[in-house]
Parts: C-alpha cells; structure tokens; sequence
C-alpha cells in the first residue's frame, strides 16, 4: 500500500473508533499494514478483529464492532471461489486473471494454488461481477464453483519442511542464506536487489531483525516462516532458529 492508501485508511478507522455503533469491515490488508493498524487500534479501546476466511490466512479483513457484540456475531463479507485445474496453473497466473478485471489488490484475500485444487477469497461484493466476468484462466475453461457462505471458505495444510538453522545474530543477511542455501554475499547482492520481502513488506536493509512469526519471502526462492528462535543459545553464542520452509 502507498503511504496515501495508508493514511486514508487510518483515517477511516479513526472515524470508525469515534462512531462505533454498528461492525465496520475493511477491506483485506497484508501482514505489514496489519502491524502497523494493530497500535493504532489497541490505543483507541475499541473491540476489533481480523480474519481471514482461514485460521492460517495472512490477508486478512479488519473488523471494528461495538462492544455489545461478541467477535463470533460477525458475518464477514468475503466470498470465495474454487476450481480443480486440469493444466499448470500458479499464484501468479490465478491473481493476474482477477486483477485484470480491474480491481484492486485490497479486494483479495488468500490465494492457494496446487496440482490439485485453486482456491481465491475475495469481497463478497464483487462475487455478481466476478461470476458474469471470470470462466477462464491462462486462456482455458474452467468449472468454478462459487462459495458464498465463508462458513465453507476450505482451510488447505501448508505444506512445509522444518529446519533448524544455526546463525551469528538475528540479523537476516545471515539467515536467508541458510535457509536457501546461499553465500552471505548473495544474500546482501538479493537485498540489494529488493527480492527481499518481510510480512509483506520490501526488505531494503541487510541488518533488519527478524523475530518469531515472521513470515519471508525471497523472490525466486520461495517462502519461510520463524517458527520460534530458541532462548538457549549454542556454546559460541549462536542463535538456534526453527524455521519452517514452505514447499
């Protein structure tokens, strides 16, 4: 998001705090401006939630809501939509498709692609749109089923091999190329390049530091997790980090 989009939407979830009679939904935010509305909304005192459409889901929409309701009360306006592939098709291919009708990226959740199955959450607003607009991706037909009830929106397992990783500090030019298996010259060049993303958000600086929870992606190398950084350190004073590599 550009620091305008930033500030309007800051702007409007003030507004929502000072006039909180009724649930307010904001449209899908990245894990990094999600950081940056978590301080804002705990100063204000009023309930508010994200979500997702899944328990593991990192786009997810904001909710303000008056304290009299209960946060299961909600009915979040997200639809989704769900088609089995007979041809290669990737995260890239199936976001291309629905941004090229014209919307904007805050319209769309979670993207999940496999062999198997494609799924794509998206505003439950544009769900007429979507259904007269959209039956063809990478050019090719497909039987898209449309999921209006987020009661149904499916949870996939994330596929990930856990590594244990051994690095100086925490400090993540030295820890990308453990993970990928990669000097730590690359890893400084790969910064350079911005091909470094934490929580979504460009990573410019090769002595940012991570922290458990962190969610990394290296383009054209993939994604991680810190699942947890070890309070016990190795006898040369070495983190120990669990990180789970996506596959």
């Amino acid at each position: 998001m550009s620091d305008k989009k930033d500030a309007f939407m800051l702007a409007r979830i003030e507004e929502a705090c000072q006039h909180n009679y009724e649930p307010r939904y904001f449209d899908f935010c990245d894990l990094a401006l999600q950081r940056k509305l978590i301080p804002v909304l705990n100063k204000s005192g009023e309930p508010y939630c994200f979500y997702g459409g899944t328990a593991e889901a990192e786009r997810k929409m904001l909710c303000i809501y008056p304290a009299w309701m209960d946060e299961d009360e909600l009915t979040w306006p997200m639809a989704a939509l769900r088609f089995q592939p007979d041809f290669p098709v990737d995260h890239r291919n199936v976001l291309g498709e629905l941004m090229a009708q014209g919307i904007t990226r805050e319209c769309l959740g979670d993207i999940f692609v496999s062999e198997g199955e494609v799924q794509a959450i998206f505003v439950s607003r544009l769900l007429p749109f979507f259904k007269e607009n959209i039956s063809k991706f990478k050019g090719r037909s497909v039987k898209i089923q449309w999921i209006e009830d987020v009661g149904e929106i499916k949870t996939y397992p994330i596929a990930y091999k856990s590594l244990s990783v051994v690095t100086a500090s925490d400090r993540v030019d030295g820890l990308i190329g453990k993970i990928w298996g990669f000097s730590r010259q690359d890893a400084l060049e790969m910064i350079k390049q911005k091909r470094l993303r934490i929580n979504a958000e460009e990573i410019t600086k090769n002595d940012f530091r991570f922290e458990a929870g962190d969610v990394l992606s290296l383009r054209g190398k993939g994604k991680a997790k810190i699942a947890a950084i070890s309070d016990s350190k190795t006898k040369k004073g070495n983190l120990r980090v669990t990180v789970w590599k996506y596959i």
